[in-house]
């Protein structure tokens, strides 16, 4: 069986914390993809209130709040066999052109290779 997004940025997290105890704190989730709970109203409620607080869909998945080739970083999980939805594909234009760095994870080994790659003059 396949390791799944969730399980592949757990132990990418996890790695990196074990690697990087300064900057633990500075590398964090952003629960776009959190499951709403309760009837179509209440989850209706509960997605309008993420809206009002920041909620912007396509948004990647990790932030790395560290300056290295770029002054920060943002990591997209996907599996294998898992592609960007359009609105990730535009966040990473957005985001690129603002001069962050953006890059798709699809493993911890490629993770690992992505950070030290990011922080070289650290």
């Amino acid at each position: 069986m396949k390791p799944s997004e969730s399980a592949i940025q757990g132990h990418c997290v996890a790695w990196f914390r074990w690697q990087y105890p300064a900057y633990r704190a500075l590398l964090f989730a952003i629960p776009n993809g959190a499951h709403l709970a309760g009837d179509a109203r209440q989850r209706g409620m509960q997605y309008m209130r993420l809206v009002r607080e920041g909620f912007v869909p396509g948004v990647a998945d990790l932030f790395l709040a560290v300056p290295g080739e770029k002054p920060g970083l943002f990591i997209e999980m996907k599996t294998d066999k898992g592609r960007q939805r359009p609105e990730q594909v535009a966040f990473q234009k957005s985001v690129t052109e603002s001069g962050y760095g953006y890059e798709v994870c699809r493993s911890l080994d490629q993770f690992q290779k992505i950070i030290k790659k990011h922080l070289c003059n650290k």
